[in-house]
């Protein structure tokens, strides 16, 4: 009986601290930078998809605060994350804490503690973030705090276009259609020497998967929707005849630039990837993400390159753009949640995400950080396009990049057209959405 009775009161307490920490997390209760005993203690493990580079840094400033507990970062790839998460779990051994993209969060987002409506409304959620951060909402409340994201942008030749005497580059898809004849150039026996954009191959396109879900998603089509009330996912890349003809047409236009007969041909699949073009100085515009910064200025330090927003639909008033949003969340089994939604509290505050947005140079996703001006001319395009930025509920992308680029495939070998390798797409998905 007294066994019982001493359980009954620890599951009380355990109980009673884990709804403090969750008021903590939302807000209602203030927190202090003054260590208490009181207050969370430990080690809170921390795995992610960011630079440890730059989380470490983060981290170690956080841990001289001496707050009574620290936190341990360490860099995880996105393609081996899921799986290893799963193996720390059967081993009792699993972080507290874990940063990954919209891209990969899918598989295993059943681990993810769900932090309630009731502590985190949606109206506040939408108010403090941009649209395209709506991928982390659940039926039942918010799965990860949004921090970053990572936006499809256009870097450009200045001197290549300079030299076809374009001043302002195409903004549309329109628009680079008609530039293609300026900025191709060829040899006396007919071979391709400067190229206008890498698009209409697979193998030699960096983000083939992210580049045709932004020309997929500009026409209307998301893809995989899914309904927050009845939390249920479906695939909506097939269609109604509409829709599934701007699809089709996005798709033409995108194989078009690789054939031969099509007065679009500027690549073919003996180039090398359209990122080492580009670095060669041989490429007009390349179709990267903004991330991708730092390595185009250090491969190529002479290269005289801007960036832009992504080409934009003819007759559109809004862009869209795709975008892998980054987020925190918390483990189910966290082995000290208190500490660990004190950490979660710490990281998605407004003070953190403005620095590892700095460290980055990528755009936060918070409404009141995005507001303000920049004064790095690349760094103003990538929070320009984070306002237009969305992904897409993604149950194994590393499948689908498969799939897109068979259905890439499927059309350039003349096998099928356009249609007829949409609805294989849909078919595919549908097999890889739970």
């Amino acid at each position: 009986m007294k066994s019982s009775s001493f359980q009954t009161i620890i599951m009380v307490v355990f109980v009673g601290a884990f709804v403090i920490a969750i008021l903590i997390f939302a807000g209602i209760f203030g927190g202090s930078n003054s260590k208490s005993s009181d207050g969370p203690s430990g080690e809170v493990v921390v795995w992610g998809i960011l630079p440890e580079e730059t989380m470490q840094k983060f981290a170690t400033d956080f841990n001289v605060q001496n707050l009574g507990y620290t936190i341990n970062y360490s860099e995880h790839k996105a393609e081996t994350f899921n799986q290893e998460l799963i193996v720390a779990l059967a081993d009792g051994v699993p972080p507290s804490l874990v940063v990954f993209s919209s891209e990969i969060f899918s598989s295993f987002k059943d681990k993810l503690f769900i932090t309630p409506y009731e502590s985190y409304s949606q109206r506040t959620f939408f108010d403090t973030n941009v649209e395209g951060a709506k991928i982390f909402l659940s039926k039942d409340g918010v799965i990860a705090s949004p921090l970053v994201v990572d936006p499809i942008v256009v870097y450009y030749n200045k001197d290549i276009l300079y030299g076809a005497n374009i001043v302002n580059p195409p903004t549309t898809w329109g628009e680079l259609q008609s530039s293609v004849r300026l900025l191709t150039k060829k040899d006396a026996k007919n071979t391709i020497t400067q190229s206008t954009i890498g698009l209409g191959t697979t193998q030699n396109i960096n983000n083939l998967r992210e580049i045709l879900s932004a020309m997929f998603l500009q026409t209307g089509n998301p893809i995989v929707s899914y309904d927050i009330n009845t939390d249920t996912k479906t695939v909506t890349i097939e269609g109604d005849d509409e829709s599934i003809g701007r699809i089709a047409e996005a798709l033409d236009f995108y194989t078009s630039f690789s054939n031969p007969t099509n007065a679009n041909y500027s690549w073919n699949s003996s180039f090398p990837n359209a990122l080492n073009m580009f670095l060669s100085g041989k490429l007009a515009f390349y179709i990267g993400k903004s991330s991708e910064l730092f390595q185009i200025r250090e491969q190529n330090p002479n290269l005289n390159f801007d960036a832009m927003e992504l080409f934009k639909t003819n007759g559109s008033d809004r862009s869209y753009t795709y975008g892998s949003f980054v987020g925190v969340g918390m483990l189910k089994s966290a082995p000290n949640p208190i500490a660990a939604y004190t950490a979660l509290k710490y990281i998605s505050s407004k003070e953190s995400i403005d620095a590892i947005s700095k460290s980055l140079s990528l755009p936060p996703v918070r409404r009141d950080l995005i507001l303000i001006q920049q004064k790095d001319p690349y760094v103003d395009i990538f929070f320009r396009s984070a306002l237009s930025a969305f992904s897409w509920p993604d149950d194994n992308y590393l499948a689908t990049e498969a799939f897109f680029r068979g259905m890439i495939r499927d059309v350039t070998s003349g096998k099928t057209n356009s249609t007829g390798a949409i609805y294989e797409l849909s078919k595919n998905l549908q097999s890889n959405t739970r």
